[in-house]
């Protein structure tokens, strides 16, 4: 496997259905429990590679199995922790889009899938008639504390203010999914506006 995150290469790897979207630079708090995961995450540990995120369009997380979208970003654990209830705590941030391809069931449940890296876009700068989105956001990561407090930073792009936003914001996981779909973040932000703002942007 190249060892280049950037590169687009044809990769498989673990599969972890959700019902969140991330985005890359978004934080992913986890706590698991199941042994296909707890796998997962030994895996991913010990050779400091990634797994893929893709939301659920049919199934649960846990049990069982789940359809997933055709895409999704890969998110790599930065750090981890036993907690109090015995469940392993994890914190996960999010890397580079993915175009899922063909998935396979292995013994234990866990899904093995293969995908193709979606090539990294450049940050757009944030236009002036959504900066009110930019101090939304900042109040919304306040709110929510710690870890994702530290996602607030300054002169934030297009691309950030609109993922960060998906992410946090209490949309549906249809809707957050359409959003990640699109592949230009000003478009992304516009239609976010018109969820938000349904009166208007202006």
């Amino acid at each position: 496997m190249s060892t280049d995150r950037h590169k687009l290469t044809n990769e498989r790897v673990a599969l972890f259905p959700l019902n969140v979207v991330l985005f890359p630079g978004g934080l992913l708090p986890l706590r698991i429990f199941e042994p296909r995961y707890l796998r997962m995450v030994s895996e991913c540990l010990r050779a400091d590679e990634p797994f893929a995120v893709a939301a659920i369009r049919d199934g649960s997380e846990v049990g069982g199995f789940a359809s997933t979208a055709g895409a999704g970003t890969l998110a790599r654990i930065v750090d981890w922790q036993q907690e109090d209830d015995g469940l392993l705590g994890l914190l996960c941030e999010g890397e580079q889009t993915f175009s899922l391809g063909e998935v396979e069931v292995e013994p234990d449940g866990l899904l093995r899938a293969q995908i193709e890296r979606r090539p990294i876009v450049v940050p757009q700068a944030m236009p002036d008639e959504l900066f009110w989105m930019t101090e939304l956001l900042d109040d919304v990561l306040q709110h929510m504390g710690a870890p994702f407090k530290r996602l607030a930073v300054t002169d934030p792009s297009a691309d950030h203010v609109a993922a960060r936003l998906i992410e946090c914001l209490p949309l549906p996981l249809e809707e957050k999914q359409a959003l990640f779909e699109i592949d230009d973040a000003i478009q992304r932000l516009w239609r976010l506006c018109g969820l938000i703002r349904p009166e208007g942007c202006d």
